[in-house]
């Protein structure tokens, strides 16, 4: 025989032999049983582990929150009406341009109010209200109203209109959490509008001269500011809230306009009945020739339906 052929004999038996050792001892490696403490050391980090909490079924608000639409009847008390005031440039000319009382409004005014929620904690509202008065008086002083002269002792005629309305952001404040807590303090973010138009004219006077209307003045201002505020809301019931609000905006030596209101009330289902009771002060620029100066006080009754 030759070397090769022994060789070649010799080394696929060995071959085969090195192969079944191997493979007899592999499964001693992949299949070694897990220690015990590790075992107890994986049951206990599974039960360390917190379970997730169980959603709450309890609703953010108690009554649900939607689109809404309200009117609201003001109930004006007894009051002169507000005043005509000379300004900065009726002072620098030395004119005196001063007409108090313009007149006690209307006992009833409407106001209408409209809301939609925008974020989980804010609501948008919108409300529109109009004031409108009128009186009889005799002056006491010379005065010049707007483009007129008048003297001691004419009887006069006022008339004036206020419209006003505002929109702004009605959000949760503190403390922020839900379900809302019973009292919470919300925060006030808007824009205001405010225009009063008011007319003066003088029998008297349209007699003096001989031509009727000659007298008639009619004057207008406006603001149209951002407006600041907070509010304290306290659920007496699940269903029944009393809410505290104060909000406005002011610059030294220009117009002011403030609100403050507290209402307290009531839903059942799609329907919510409020009252109470608000004021609004205003004051239109002194740097003009004339400005106006308000305080209306109204107590009110109102409904809200919850689309």
């Amino acid at each position: 025989m030759s070397i090769r052929f022994i060789s070649i004999r010799t080394f696929i038996p060995a071959v085969c032999l090195v192969s079944v050792m191997f493979a007899a001892a592999l499964p001693s490696y992949s299949q070694q049983p897990t220690p015990s403490s590790q075992v107890t050391s994986q049951a206990g980090a599974s039960a360390q582990i917190p379970a997730p909490p169980a959603a709450s079924k309890e609703p953010d608000y108690p009554d649900p929150r939607s689109i809404t639409f309200g009117i609201i009847g003001l109930w004006n008390m007894t009051y002169n009406g507000p005043d005509i005031v000379g300004g900065k440039a009726a002072a620098n000319n030395n004119t005196y341009e001063n007409l108090p009382n313009l007149g006690q409004p209307y006992r009833w005014m409407a106001q209408f109010e409209f809301s939609v929620p925008v974020t989980r904690t804010g609501t948008l509202h919108a409300e529109f209200e109009r004031y409108h008065g009128w009186a009889d008086s005799t002056v006491g002083v010379a005065t010049f109203i707007d483009t007129f002269s008048f003297v001691a002792g004419d009887t006069m005629h006022t008339t004036y209109h206020i419209d006003t309305g505002r929109i702004y952001l009605d959000d949760l404040f503190f403390p922020h959490k839900f379900p809302i807590a019973k009292f919470r303090l919300k925060t006030i973010w808007g824009m205001r509008y405010l225009n009063i138009t008011q007319t003066v004219d003088s029998s008297t006077e349209d007699t003096t001269a001989g031509v009727p209307g000659s007298s008639f003045n009619i004057g207008t201002n406006y603001i149209f500011y951002p407006e600041f505020g907070m509010a304290g809301e306290y659920a007496l019931s699940p269903h029944v809230v009393f809410r505290v609000e104060g909000a406005g905006f002011a610059i030294p030596h220009h117009s002011v306009m403030t609100e403050s209101s507290a209402t307290l009330s009531f839903r059942k289902k799609n329907l919510e009945f409020l009252t109470g009771y608000k004021m609004l002060h205003f004051k239109t620029s002194p740097q003009k020739e004339e400005y106006e100066v308000g305080t209306l006080f109204s107590p009110f009754v109102g409904v809200l339906w919850h689309w």
